[in-house]
């Protein structure tokens, strides 16, 4: 069979390698549409956490774990699935033709319902890590909500916020690409800010205000509850550090902030406003089983449009591409390879 093999950065093959036998407790998927992770893009660029986003060959690995398919072959100890059955699963390997998984009874594989596309579900694993992160902290009536990074994250955050009908009072998506800020903004941003051109912290301020800090009455903070970081840290961006920003920016006593967005080296930060505002930080990964079925549900019910946030879609031939594509977040979102 066909697939794409990575090797090292930016050096990755389409190659045909042997096409997987399964075991008595799998499936054998056929893929159909895989997405490009942003963690994938770590793995790429840097090599980063290779070991745990490639199905490993003898040489190289496969990665890809944003994918649908359907099931060729069944295991004889596999229950509760057939042949021509459509579904999800939360394994590595999705950039090849086929792909074993292994059952791990209510957790890693989701059947796709009827009506919903193969090219949607392939979006299902990052809207559930949005859904997830949605729901780290607890949203105050009539929240200012600050997000930095309007990738599919932090994308997939907005489209959960406005299908859930939280009753906010605005939302604010703050990144460095005005292609993906424009979707932000028709997902229902409020406001949007290109940190290139303006400086973050204090157009926030414009637009929601500020308050006095009780204990330094003389300095100034926006009146932002939440703040989600969904870019982490990316050793090319020279900028200001994002989580520094939203320490900056979120307001004292009870604002959150919630890192989603993944560091690919460690920082300095500088933790006077942690301790002066009495701020609080929560990390976020990945999702629950039940954040997965309920992300599906969105999906199924049209509360969200999954389809805008795919940008492109390239043949597992062109994979090489696609990687390079989905690198140009001046020009994509979603970027998929279709086997």
């Amino acid at each position: 069979m066909k697939a794409a093999v990575f090797y090292g950065p930016r050096d990755i093959k389409v190659e045909e390698v042997e096409k997987p036998k399964i075991k008595d407790n799998e499936i054998l998927i056929k893929v159909k549409a895989c997405g490009i992770c942003g963690s994938d893009l770590h793995m790429y660029k840097l090599n980063l956490f290779t070991p745990i986003l490639c199905r490993p060959l003898k040489k190289g690995g496969i990665p890809g774990h944003e994918y649908s398919g359907e099931i060729v072959e069944v295991g004889s100890k596999v229950e509760g699935f057939k042949e021509e059955d459509r579904v999800v699963a939360l394994t590595n390997g999705g950039m090849a033709e086929f792909i074993p998984v292994t059952i791990i009874e209510g957790l890693n594989v989701i059947k796709i319902p009827p009506g919903v596309t193969y090219e949607e579900t392939a979006t299902l694993e990052p809207l559930a890590n949005s859904y997830h992160a949605m729901m780290k902290c607890e949203i105050p009536k009539d929240a200012n909500i600050v997000i930095f990074g309007a990738g599919a994250i932090g994308l997939g955050i907005i489209q959960c916020l406005k299908a859930l009908e939280v009753p906010v009072n605005k939302i604010i998506a703050i990144d460095l690409s005005n292609h993906r800020l424009s979707i932000a903004k028709k997902f229902g941003a409020d406001a949007v800010i290109n940190a290139k051109e303006t400086d973050p912290q204090t157009k926030v301020m414009e637009l929601v205000g500020s308050d006095p800090l009780s204990r330094m009455p003389i300095m100034q903070t926006p009146k932002v509850d939440i703040v989600y970081d969904c870019v982490g840290y990316m050793k090319q961006h020279k900028g200001p550090l994002v989580l520094q920003q939203a320490i900056s920016m979120v307001r004292e006593l009870t604002g959150t902030i919630v890192i989603h967005g993944i560091f690919e080296d460690t920082i300095s930060l500088d933790m006077l406003f942690v301790i002066g505002k009495e701020v609080s930080i929560k990390g976020s990964f990945a999702f629950t089983r039940e954040e997965l079925e309920k992300s599906m549900e969105l999906i199924k019910n049209k509360k969200v449009d999954r389809s805008q946030v795919i940008s492109h879609e390239f043949s597992l031939d062109d994979a090489k591409e696609a990687f390079e594509t989905q690198c140009n977040t001046d020009e994509s979102v979603k970027v998929l390879i279709k086997p």
